[in-house]
């Protein structure tokens, strides 16, 4: 399984170091998150969505903050 927040990173080229730096988390972090391994704070729903181009729900579960799972 992928996340969506995953395939966006990717679809815009950015790495995962850049994107981590980017939205102000550390790598480690971001690869827990990546791999649905654990949620995304509040604080860092608006930054991170911002930051791939898209709005929250489309990466994230609005009411659990857990990255949203494709095929």
């Amino acid at each position: 399984m992928v996340t969506a927040l995953r395939l966006r990173r990717v679809r815009t080229g950015k790495t995962l170091r850049q994107f981590a730096r980017e939205i102000g988390i550390n790598e480690g972090t971001l690869i827990r998150i990546e791999r649905g391994q654990c949620y995304v704070p509040k604080k860092w729903r608006e930054p991170l969505a911002q930051a791939l181009g898209v709005d929250p729900e489309e990466v994230l579960d609005p009411q659990t903050g857990w990255p949203r799972l494709v095929a």
